[in-house]
């Protein structure tokens, strides 16, 4: 008979290797970096957003009109928090972006949305204006992390964390 800690044991290596594994299927990474850490009040809070293709097939990329801004549009979604790790305010930007908007309040409309597709080895890039999402006047550090829906394994990734501080 097979000790309770060792069935345990035995199930928890299993989960390990199979997330293992899983992780080892994803078809792209990406990945977060400030274009400053230290901000003023007021001043734009920019986070660069890149994802490789590192798998052997294209991928496809929500594109808008106008560039690689607005990441936060094509499926980047942030989470900011403040020290206590509550969520700042929301702009009206913002509540639109995350489909909270107020009574009255027109919802976001995308009508001119293409896909793109990102070759083996390629990098696509973005930017989401932190600051045009969120009310981030007050002073004090945020943690910011962006998260992105993977189609082929239909899971969420989270990005790694950055912490921005916002001066007066």
């Amino acid at each position: 008979m097979i000790s309770k800690s060792k069935t345990l044991l035995f199930i928890l290596s299993m989960a390990t290797g199979l997330a293992a594994a899983q992780a080892a299927q994803r078809s792209f990474n990406f990945g977060i970096s400030a274009a400053s850490t230290d901000v003023k009040a007021g001043a734009p809070v920019i986070v660069k957003v890149q994802l490789k293709n590192t798998s052997d097939h294209d991928l496809s990329w929500m594109s808008l009109p106008g560039g690689d801004v607005h990441g936060e549009v094509v499926g980047f979604r942030p989470i900011v928090k403040d020290a206590q790790g509550k969520e700042p305010p929301l702009t009206k930007w913002g509540r639109q972006v995350f489909g909270r908007t107020a009574k009255g309040e027109p919802g976001l409309v995308l009508n001119a949305v293409g896909l793109v597709a990102v070759h083996p080895g390629d990098v696509m890039k973005t930017e989401i204006h932190l600051n045009e999402i969120y009310d981030l006047s007050a002073p004090g550090k945020y943690s910011v992390q962006v998260r992105y829906f993977d189609d082929e394994n239909k899971d969420e990734v989270r990005s790694n964390a950055i912490t921005v501080t916002v001066a007066p």
